[in-house]
């Protein structure tokens, strides 16, 4: 059935390829007011008859987008027109910057060396408010499955937008310099492009050329642009000095018998610092001394109390983010946050005909020294670590590439060190499919000269077709491969997985648009195991999802979960019985179904929200026996103005054993979010964000008390609670006045179960960007 479908596939026809248009160059400079009543705008090259791309392609759009283009010799202009039959259901604030995904909005793709592998991403909503970032072809993150195009929003570019509503739809200009691009140097140029317009009453995503979801690339189906030339860039010069300030306190035990506790505050501490950039029309420089990284908003809470492995937080850092797409690699290998507080830095990144550079050195200040072995009993002092990480890639054929990745974290004076060095590679071939490996090794010395080596190794195969899709993929990581520049969970397996996608579309203006189904198994093994017994843990699923009109989404997730336990794990485990303690033998595995159900509305004009209900089986890993957990979550978001904006996020998770159906645990996790934004540039915004958490005394299934080490291992029942408020004033990326203060509450260690203060700071921070 499969070959069928396949063979059906390969004979649709391909999508339409527009032929490249020539944009006028015009030697005028306007005021970027979101009008287009300038005569030069009836000069101005008019792209036209965009086709739908979601959730049906190759559908003429339902509404009208017409995109005026010309550049001037510094700059390239933008005009859209996005006409809606009905303009009263426009959605779209005044909203903070990268925050205008759920609105109404225009995305611009310009793949400014035309390789159909990466595009600045400059979007607007109907107000001209800014979103900004880079897509990837083929881009490999922690958390991601598949490859193909990512997104990271966090990169900020200096550009000029403005928009009005209308009662035809809505107006928005774009003014992009080409002090904020990077493009070959040399003589008259094409560029790629893309438009992509999200209407939010439909949920309906139209793109100007013809992109079809038969392909294993977005970028390679964009339309381009020519008649570039005598383009004034130039090498451009940027310098941002910055100064800190912040004032820290703690709640501290105070020795004495018997102790006590006081709220102590530090003394404020103030900082200067600055990065700078020198920009070549290809290649840039970064460098960055005594940087800021402070955080002004903090980590979104994540579920941890059975977890077993780290779990991963992007990365938010400006110096960082500059041209952080050209590290990217399979197995996640480079993970910036890894240099945790920077005492300087410098970079280099472009590209050099179909070569990509990107090196990055930093020193992390006050780091410790590790082992890989046994450590005898001495002190190790701290000292700082040194980072060196270099990425070279090639691109080959028409969109597949090539890439090799070298590591080094060294504390010198231990004579530490990790190193890792791997080639990857990604194939696309017949339009629809891939095939992507990476081959590497790790080389580690701790600080007691034990040295350990190992390798690394991934192999994945996907094919993109409309109706019919597939992704098979296997990677292995021994128990020795150690990255300290990457981020790696987890170590010591063999992972496998495949998955079949079938696709089923409706006809135009029927109730179910679309509906498509995941089918596939995920088995993971002991590294040194595979291929001489079974896999330790998997799932085995069928994912269903509905979109709908009106822009209802659906996901029904039906899943049987299977895991081995190491007895080794509970070795130095007990139960403490009347007699004494005795042996505990813990369950040898554990299976079962899980069912999930998730909802997503429509974003309507003032509010849109999601729930997903979660229950299944679930191993507690804690007591080595079978549980389950009952999980329910959601987000919501409420616009009642233009300017103000009320999330809520959260959920409740418990699990419970199955033995007798007793409470092993429970998280409930709330945040809660408030912005208001009178103008683009200032903004204010509070978050409270509250976590309580339990568990239980581990005990053995007849309730009796586990004893790890000899000792028992009680429960607990705590709560905090952290609020963090911002005001910021950034007329322009680089430029900035924040003034922050954030405070975390907790009853971990109160008797009356109250929540009492145990920190919290007050930060300012100033900045301005110079550019020439």
């Amino acid at each position: 059935m499969l070959f069928l479908i396949a063979a059906l596939q390969m004979q649709a026809s391909p999508p339409v390829s527009n032929a490249p248009v020539s944009i006028p160059r015009i030697e005028a400079k306007i005021a970027v007011d979101g009008r287009l009543d300038e005569p030069v705008w009836s000069q101005a090259a008019r792209l036209t008859g965009f086709r739908q791309y979601e959730p049906v392609d190759g559908r003429p759009a339902e509404e009208q987008t017409d995109v005026l283009v010309w550049y001037a010799p510094d700059a390239i202009h933008f005009g859209i027109i996005a006409k809606d039959r009905e303009p009263g259901t426009i959605r779209a604030t005044r909203a903070d910057r990268d925050n205008i995904t759920g609105e109404d909005h225009v995305l611009i793709y310009l793949d400014t060396f035309n390789d159909r592998r990466r595009a600045f991403l400059f979007a607007v909503n109907a107000l001209g408010v800014q979103a900004d970032g880079v897509r990837t072809e083929g881009a490999s993150s922690a958390g991601r499955m598949f490859g193909g195009s990512s997104i990271d929003y966090n990169v900020d570019y200096i550009f000029d937008s403005k928009g009005q509503v209308t009662t035809e739809g809505y107006v928005v200009e774009v003014r992009v310099p080409f002090k904020t691009l990077r493009f070959p140097s040399g003589g008259p140029q094409t560029w790629g492009l893309q438009i992509e317009r999200k209407t939010q009453r439909t949920g309906y995503v139209d793109t100007w050329t013809d992109v079809r979801r038969a392909s294993a690339s977005y970028l390679v189906q964009a339309g381009a642009v020519t008649g570039l030339h005598d383009l004034q860039r130039g090498l451009v010069l940027e310098a941002q000095p910055f100064a800190t300030a912040s004032a820290n306190g703690e709640l501290v035990t105070v020795p004495g018998n018997p102790p006590t506790t006081r709220y102590q505050r530090s003394d404020p501490r103030a900082e200067v610092g600055a990065n700078l950039k020198l920009s070549f029309t290809n290649i840039a420089l970064d460098g960055t001394i005594n940087p800021d990284f402070s955080q002004v908003e903090s980590d979104a809470g994540q579920v941890t109390i059975n977890e077993r492995f780290a779990l991963f937080f992007p990365e938010k850092r400006p110096f960082f983010l500059e041209g952080i797409e050209l590290f990217n690699v399979p197995n996640q290998l480079v993970y910036t946050r890894q240099v945790a507080t920077p005492i300087a830095g410098a970079k280099v990144t472009g590209k050099v005909g179909p070569f990509g550079i990107a090196h990055l050195t930093a020193v992390d200040e006050d780091v410790s020294a590790s082992c890989i072995a046994a450590c005898p009993a001495v002190v190790l002092r701290p000292t700082n670590a040194l980072f060196n990480i270099t990425r070279l890639r090639s691109d080959f054929g028409r969109n597949s590439l090539a890439g090799l990745l070298i590591t080094d974290r060294s504390l010198l004076d231990y004579g530490e060190y990790n190193r890792v060095v791997a080639a990857d590679t990604r194939i696309v071939f017949a339009r629809l499919y891939y095939v992507e490996a990476q081959v590497g090794g790790s080389w580690t010395r701790d600080a007691h000269d034990n040295v350990e080596s190992a390798p690394l190794w991934k192999l994945d195969a996907d094919r993109t077709g409309r109706r019919w899709g597939f992704h098979y993929g296997i990677s292995g990581i021994p128990d020795d491969f150690y990255t300290r520049s990457g981020f790696v969970p987890r170590r010591d397996i063999v992972t496998a997985r495949g998955f079949n996608r079938l696709s089923f579309y409706g006809k135009p203006g029927a109730l179910l648009e679309q509906y498509t189904v995941f089918v596939g198994p995920t088995y993971i093994w002991g590294y040194d195991d595979f291929g001489r017994r079974g896999p330790l843990e998997g799932t085995e699923s069928v994912n269903n999802t509905f979109r709908l009109r009106g822009g209802w989404n659906t996901t029904l997730s039906l899943t049987r979960a299977f895991y081995e336990l190491d007895p080794a794990t509970y070795t130095f485990y007990q139960v403490q019985t009347p007699s004494g303690p005795q042996p505990y033998r813990a369950t040898d595995d554990v299976s079962g179904p899980i069912v999930q159900l998730q909802v997503s509305s429509p974003v309507f004009r003032r509010v849109d929200a999601n729930i997903t209900v979660a229950r299944g089986m679930v191993p507690l890993f804690l007591e080595g026996r079978e549980g389950n957990a009952r999980q329910i979550s959601g987000t919501v978001s409420v616009r009642p103005t233009g300017s103000i904006r009320i999330g809520w996020q959260g959920g409740v998770q418990q699990l419970r054993r199955s033995e007798g159906e007793t409470e092993f645990g429970r998280t409930l996790l709330s945040r809660w979010k408030l912005e208001y934004q009178p103008t683009r540039a200032l903004f204010f915004r509070g978050i409270a964000d509250y976590r309580a958490e339990r568990r239980s005394q581990l005990q053995d299934p007849r309730g009796l008390p586990l004893l790890v080490n000899g000792s028992p291992s009680p429960g607990f029942d705590r709560r905090s609670l952290r609020f963090d408020g911002l005001i910021s004033f950034e007329p322009r990326p680089g430029t900035v006045a924040f003034l922050g203060y954030g405070s975390g509450l907790s009853d971990d260690a109160s008797l009356d179960r109250q929540l009492e203060r145990v920190n919290d700071g007050f930060f300012v921070k100033l900045a301005y960007q110079f550019r020439r």
